[in-house]
């Protein structure tokens, strides 16, 4: 089977690239498919992560303004047609527009990386609700929002960090971790809020933000607790990898992601994003839950070991064996 995924381009250093490269690697890996994958933007610099020779290229290498999406059009039209592909796997808006308006009637699918109220070019998503195949979200919140999709799957996605122990949030460095792009679905402000609060009564306590860094391992081992402050997340890949290194999560409860991952009072705490309409009552509560794992090492140690046992959930073989399984499906 050929599956070609088409991607605006592939040199960020976010959980989409990241999580999409793992995916692809494992199956041109681990399985007889050919796996190719198509790209739209040209792109100034190298991928940020590992490729496997494996995996097919093919660039259409087009400048980056929504000025060229006719020569992108053009350009995705022959290469779709010589590559006949078994499935063609769309992500965001302008794989999307290249797939939905190329002609071309293959089996397509298409993959969610955002919750749908969070997304750019809303006009599109009804018209692919009607066109594709199939929808994949990452959560049972988004997936709710495509009611009139022939298909909708929720298929999370996985994480290939290597396990820690069990129960790190016990450690004793007191640092607390938040890791992401700078984006203002990240409500950095909003954390940094919240910290001054924090730093009042605990100003031993440090704050590690990271944002682009190679050592995810080591920014994860060097806290004790890994907190969330967005106000929307397509998954949040970041929140289960915390999990997997054994730290307990203090999260607001946005749409959609963390209500998926973190199981509340016993892997970490989640916040409802406003009480009674109020974000300071909201935050208020951050600080008290995030203040009380602070105090009571046991307790991180606690959720911390529960955390790491419920990412189990979400194991790679079971992630990409639902993946095939759709594959096999859709490509009837």
């Amino acid at each position: 089977m050929r599956i070609v995924y088409v991607v605006e381009n592939i040199t960020g250093v976010g959980g989409l690239q990241r999580i999409l490269i793992d995916k692809m690697n494992y199956l041109a890996e681990h399985t007889m498919h050919e796996i190719v994958l198509m790209t739209v933007w040209h792109a100034h610099r190298e991928p940020h992560f590992p490729i496997s020779p494996a995996v097919r290229f093919v660039h259409l290498n087009v400048p980056r303004s929504m000025a060229f999406l006719p020569l992108a059009l053009w350009r995705f039209r022959k290469r779709i047609r010589r590559l006949n592909p078994d499935v063609t796997i769309q992500l965001r808006a302008v794989g999307a527009f290249l797939t939905l308006f190329s002609g071309w009637h293959g089996p397509t699918i298409m993959e969610m990386h955002s919750a749908r109220q969070a997304m750019n070019h809303r006009w599109l998503y009804p018209l692919i609700e009607k066109k594709v195949d199939a929808i994949v979200c990452l959560t049972n919140g988004d997936a709710r929002n495509y009611p009139n999709a022939r298909r909708v799957e929720v298929i999370p996605n996985f994480s290939t960090l290597p396990p820690l122990g069990e129960g790190r949030g016990g450690a004793s460095p007191r640092h607390v971790v938040w890791m992401g792009r700078d984006c203002p679905e990240k409500d950095l402000p909003r954390l940094r809020r919240i910290w001054a609060e924090v730093q009042k009564t605990h100003p031993d306590w440090a704050l590690d933000i990271h944002h682009n860094t190679s050592d995810v391992v080591g920014a994860y081992t060097a806290g004790s607790i890994f907190v969330l402050t967005s106000k929307a997340e397509g998954f949040s890949l970041t929140t289960l990898e915390a999990q997997q290194m054994g730290l307990p999560v203090v999260a607001f409860d946005c749409p959609y992601g963390p209500s998926d991952i973190v199981i509340d009072g016993e892997t970490g705490y989640l916040i409802p994003l406003t009480v009674n309409g109020s974000e300071q009552e909201a935050d208020r509560m951050f600080v008290e839950k995030l203040t009380y794992l602070m105090d009571h090492p046991e307790a991180r140690q606690e959720m911390g070991t529960a955390a790491q046992k419920a990412s189990q959930r979400f194991n790679k073989e079971r992630i990409m064996n639902q993946w095939l399984k759709l594959f096999a499906e859709i490509a009837k």
